[in-house]
């Protein structure tokens, strides 16, 4: 894991494994913008690329913060005319949905795309990969750069183990799992900023870290989780408050002017437990069993996480006060706080596994070990979870669900329940 190796083949390895990602997508057929997340995502980007912050949130439906099409906006303006559209469409069949009762819904969406109206649309919506959805490697390369980030900040960094961390985020199913499926490339960055910060937190640049996290947390709000976990184990209270400062000015400054301009929606997008018209639905997770409004759900799934993370860091902040914490509890408390959010999930979508995931697989490397572990997680819940869950009564697949996300939280205690690693540091953090 550690063998050196020169640099060129290291970044040619990670320029074969963006290529390589975007070679999965194409060969998964791309995103279909009638079965995904994805207008909900590139017309806010291109509202900003055009200056207007209110339609950008009105037009975001979906629980997200503006983060990644803020970040993409500037992609957007100078692309626009080869890269630039937010609408595409596809050879995809149409869904079966539009013979049940989504049929309204997706041929709203999909209609420019029918048959009977391609030929007059695709010189205004082309293909995919000739839109913002092929922008989604950039987010590939965020998750893949703070995850080096994480493991050369670990002592791994250098050798063999950079270039098999970048294949293994590269064959893990929820990187694409997030563009194909759901278009979420949100979450990769997320993930991605978030490894960063917990690397840059590492090696005391606690200010960097916490521009990190806040760009982490602007991109999708479970980012909060890996924050409360590194701020638990940062070694002294000034530590703590060079993290969380700026990762609190970074948000605010990403949120305050659409707050500004269009505040009931941007509380909507922030908040992720607005649902209008949803009834009472039984899902297969412990949570979505409940029977209870799926607004009551929705606040449970995401608080419940973040009062158990905050939990899990008082002991760690108690039992390591005033010393510095190891890499590997780091990673691991990482891991831990990541996988409370499957544990109280009200649902499951295949995108979901791909935080869990990665931290698994950047915690096998950080131990120089091969990712065994990690890859039977993956393998498990995203072929065989994902398998039975259709076919099993809701509550064996709930059962299922919650044991996988309790084996990855004891896989991160376990990790981060070694002992801290040496008295508190004399040298001041850096910026």
């Amino acid at each position: 894991m550690s063998t050196p190796v020169a640099p060129v083949w290291r970044w040619t390895c990670f320029v074969l494994a963006c290529v390589g990602f975007l070679v999965i997508v194409f060969a998964r057929g791309g995103p279909n913008p009638a079965e995904t997340d994805a207008h909900a995502v590139t017309l806010p980007t291109s509202a900003i690329a055009r200056g207007d912050l209110r339609l950008a949130e009105e037009q975001t439906l979906v629980p997200n913060p503006p983060g990644y099409p803020l970040l993409m906006a500037p992609v957007v303006k100078v692309l626009g005319s080869v890269l630039g559209s937010a609408r595409w469409c596809d050879d995809k069949p149409i869904p079966a949905a539009l013979r049940g009762p989504g049929a309204a819904y997706f041929r709203s969406i999909l209609s420019p795309c029918s048959p009977a109206l391609a030929v007059a649309h695709r010189p205004r919506y082309p293909l995919w990969y000739r839109s913002q959805a092929v922008l989604t490697v950039l987010a590939f390369v965020v998750l893949l750069a703070g995850a080096l980030v994480l493991l050369r900040s670990a002592g791994r960094g250098g050798g063999v183990g950079e270039m098999g961390l970048a294949l293994a985020l590269l064959v893990l199913p929820g990187t694409t799992d997030a563009v194909a499926q759901s278009f979420h490339p949100q979450d990769l960055m997320s993930v991605g900023f978030a490894c960063a910060g917990a690397g840059l937190a590492l090696r005391r640049r606690t200010v960097a870290a916490g521009v990190a996290f806040g760009l982490a947390f602007l991109c999708k709000q479970f980012a909060v989780l890996a924050l409360v976990a590194v701020v638990a184990t940062a070694p002294g209270w000034r530590d703590r408050l060079r993290i969380a400062v700026p990762a609190a000015v970074v948000v605010a400054a990403g949120v305050l002017p659409f707050y500004v301009v269009a505040p009931t929606a941007t509380v909507h997008a922030l908040s992720a437990v607005y649902v209008s018209g949803a009834g009472l639905e039984k899902t297969p997770t412990a949570v979505g069993l409940l029977a209870v409004p799926e607004q009551t759900k929705l606040e449970l799934a995401r608080d419940l996480p973040v009062a158990a993370a905050v939990g899990v860091g008082v002991v760690l902040w108690a039992r390591g006060r005033r010393r510095r914490v190891g890499p590997v509890p780091v990673v691991g408390a990482v891991l831990a706080c990541l996988a409370l959010r499957l544990v109280f999930e009200v649902t499951i979508l295949d995108y979901y596994f791909l935080a869990v995931g990665a931290m698994l697989l950047v915690l096998d490397f950080c131990l120089a070990r091969p990712p065994l572990w990690a890859a039977g997680w993956i393998v498990l819940t995203r072929y065989g979870l994902t398998w039975v869950a259709p076919r099993a009564p809701l509550t064996l697949t709930a059962v299922l669900f919650l044991l996988a996300s309790l084996a990855a939280l004891a896989r991160g205690l376990v990790a981060l329940s070694g002992a801290p690693e040496a008295p508190a540091l004399s040298a001041a953090p850096r910026w």
